[in-house]
């Protein structure tokens, strides 16, 4: 066959610049044989659509040289026919890649061809073009290679758009892997499915060719593998786009989280193509699934906070209402809670709350809500629950608890306060937790072990603990507060020689208050230290001027008592000096009366602050001695000049505990060794009397002799006093009450 080249060659009769001239007659450069008048026809024919060809058609001769031009040629390397023919085909190849056109002529003087070859050729302004390259050898009547004829195509523009889509889908590849965007799309026609390397990678898959339905299925997570199926069926069967998140199972064991769109394409009722993009969201989830803690999860047990304590009680409310059950409720607080955090510090405090809420889980029923309601204090909420069956819980609470802790290397015994609420119609969340904090406060002041039931004198209780703790603050700048004062008598001559201060409220509402319902509201505040430093300067004042004005009751001496939040106040010491200097009395004269357990709240404190008021020359009484766990050794260090044994032994002295006798026998004897006094509170009968005076007790109070009485009362008691003579009025006495 005659090469393009050939034919533009025969076609053309002599150079032009006009491309109108040169496309209707071409020129002749080459100046062989006229061939015959039908193969000249054929060859203008030829060349004339070689001239029209839009590529770039030329010839050249084995040293290179340019022999043939078309007009294609000329748009694409700018030189014309003139220009061009003649002049070495170099001038086309860009200056670094002369080996690549040598080896180029090589190959086509040995005959070889080279087809769709993609190349850079050199225009006449010196930019460089991208070309798709055909290079053909052309032969004589011999078969010998005499030049080459070579066509190129531009195809800047269109590696141009290769590589801005190349760049695109990098981006693209880029942004999915930062965004954890994975992406699919399915060709049901021809069956043909691609994913994306981070769909890949989403999944914990190696990136194949050719995934397939069954590996996307092995990664679905075998709880959510039924409901994925199932939506993507509905997809697929015409229903709209989805939108789903649901886990998936990687190979490794990973569990990831994903956010699943996708959309199917329909013609005519066909499907014919899936599109999908998946994105990781497990981080997302994973912070989700925090708050969600943070909102409903106490973050130091574990348990469930308040928030979703509220939500358990009314949801359990609503099931028993519909079941005709009852909820119950049972509020736990650890006593003593406040010594451990002030004494062990707050890490040995959350150690114990932490332990705590474990041995709790091992104590409720598996359905049972546990929840940390506040600081130490935790609710149960039980459904289907009775009276004996929370009695039980509470019982099986409490022996979790006697084990003892382990708090930092030290073990502490701990006990906790149950009030137990058992739902009624009418009853909300908030009712049943406000009653069964109410039984709690009952269950801590009766040392209920079991718990205690709720029940409506209670809640009136509880209310006028309220209103006592909102009113206290004034009661002292009203005038309300009162010091009354019980006498404290020689056993064998049953002579006055003390008095002990007793504080008394005279509330406008609620009349007389007890001190057990406002001292402990007292201590919970911390308004116990300057209530107990107006105390301390009355009663000091008080008794001397009962020294010095009234006649034989110059030897009295005054007994105050202290409160473990007082002996703990730093300012202690002056309070006490200053008011021994404000009433004028004689330091030797004042007793002051500590508890044993406030003294062992903090052992070594306390026994710094005792030796220092001490110094002043001022007694020290441990009080209610023999309820406590103080330990010998210490007493033996604190610097305590009185013991007072306890009423709960003395009732026992008139027979009707064989124990009381030897206990109080005991106590006797060893303040004795210790070289300190002793006295036995709470008297009451004459057999009492005799036998503390058996026992050698030296000093007694109770109501055998006077009820606690105000100031005034004091001067006609001490004139007017009762005398009971060794066994005259044997088994007589007043009638036992609190004090």
């Amino acid at each position: 066959m005659t090469s393009p080249s050939a034919a533009a060659n025969a076609a053309r009769t002599a150079p032009t610049s006009s491309a109108k001239r040169r496309k209707a007659d071409a020129v002749v450069v080459s100046r062989s044989e006229i061939p015959e008048h039908s193969e000249l026809e054929h060859l203008r024919r030829l060349a004339a659509l070689v001239e029209s060809s839009k590529d770039a058609i030329n010839g050249a001769d084995l040293n290179g040289i340019i022999t043939s031009w078309n007009a294609g040629a000329e748009e694409l390397y700018g030189y014309s026919a003139e220009e061009a023919i003649g002049r070495s085909i170099e001038m086309l190849t860009p200056l670094n890649a002369g080996g690549e056109a040598k080896a180029l002529r090589a190959g086509l003087a040995e005959g070889k061809g080279v087809t769709g070859q993609q190349t850079v050729a050199r225009h006449r302004d010196g930019s460089l073009i991208e070309v798709c390259l055909t290079l053909s050898p052309v032969f004589d009547a011999h078969g010998r290679v005499i030049g080459s004829s070579g066509i190129a195509r531009n195809i800047t523009e269109t590696q141009q758009r290769r590589a801005s889509a190349e760049h695109e889908r990098d981006r693209l590849t880029f942004a999915q892997e930062i965004a954890h965007v994975g992406s699919v799309e399915v060709n049901l026609i021809t069956g043909h499915r691609w994913w994306s390397d981070e769909y890949f990678r989403i999944h914990g898959l190696p990136v194949t060719p050719s995934p397939t339905e069954e590996l996307w299925h092995s990664v679905l997570h075998p709880e959510d593998r039924e409901r994925v199926q199932q939506v993507w069926q509905e997809l697929e069967s015409g229903g709209p786009p989805l939108k789903l998140i649901h886990r998936i199972l990687r190979p490794s064991g990973e569990v990831r989280w994903v956010h699943t769109r996708a959309a199917a394409e329909h013609n005519d009722g066909v499907l014919v193509r899936l599109l999908e993009t998946a994105v990781d969201i497990t981080e997302r989830k994973q912070a989700e699934e925090a708050l969600e803690r943070l909102a409903f999860q106490d973050p130091l047990t574990g348990l469930a906070n308040r928030t979703l304590l509220t939500n358990c009680i009314e949801l359990a409310l609503k099931e028993a209402a519909g079941a005709g059950t009852q909820v119950g409720v049972l509020f736990l607080d650890v006593n003593r809670f406040k010594v451990v955090n002030d004494g062990l510090g707050h890490a040995a405090g959350d150690s114990l709350l932490v332990q705590l809420a474990a041995r709790l889980r091992s104590a409720v029923r598996p359905l049972d809500t546990l929840a940390r309601f506040a600081g130490d204090e935790f609710v149960i909420v039980c459904s289907g629950l009775g009276s004996d069956e929370a009695h039980d819980l509470a019982g099986r609470i409490a022996a979790e608890v006697q084990v003892p802790f382990d708090l930092l290397g030290q073990e502490l015994f701990v006990s906790v306060s149950i009030g137990i609420a058992l739902s009624s119609c009418g009853d909300t969340a908030e009712s049943l937790l406000h009653q069964a904090d109410a039984a709690m406060y009952f269950a801590k002041d009766a040392g209920k072990v079991d718990g205690v039931v709720f029940d409506e004198s209670m809640l009136r209780r509880a209310e006028a603990r309220l209103d006592i703790g909102s009113q206290l603050p004034r009661a002292i700048e009203r005038g309300e507060l009162e010091v009354y004062y019980q006498p404290i008598l020689d056993v064998g001559s049953q002579a006055p020689v003390a008095f002990e201060a007793l504080l008394r409220w005279k509330h406008p509402k609620h009349g007389l208050v007890s001190p057990c319902d406002f001292i402990p509201v007292a201590e919970e505040t911390g308004l116990i230290v300057p209530i107990g430093g107006w105390v301390l300067v009355n009663a000091l004042t008080q008794a001397q001027h009962w020294r010095s004005q009234v006649p034989g009751a110059s030897a009295l001496r005054i007994a105050v008592n202290l409160s473990a939040r007082q002996l703990q106040d730093p300012g202690l010491f002056d309070t006490v000096a200053g008011a021994i200097a404000r009433a004028g009395i004689d330091p030797s004269a004042v007793e002051l009366e500590i508890t044993e357990s406030a003294l062992m709240n903090d052992v070594e404190s306390s026994m710094a602050t005792l030796t220092r008021l001490r110094s002043l020359g001022v007694g020290l009484s441990v009080d209610d001695f023999g309820t406590g766990y103080s330990s010998l050794s210490y007493l033996r260090r604190f610097p305590v000049t009185t013991l007072k044994i306890d009423s709960s032994f003395v009732e026992g002295l008139d027979g009707r505990d064989v124990h009381a006798q030897p206990i109080v026998a005991a106590i006797t004897m060893m303040a004795i060794a210790l070289g300190m006094d002793v006295v036995a509170e709470g008297v009451e009968t004459l057999n009492q009397l005799r036998e503390l005076e058996r026992l050698e007790v030296r000093s007694a109070q109770g109501y055998l002799w006077a009820e606690p009485m105000p100031a005034g009362k004091v001067a006609p008691w001490l004139s007017n006093r009762p005398q009971f003579p060794g066994g005259v009025l044997e088994g007589a006495g007043a009638s036992r009450r609190a004090y």
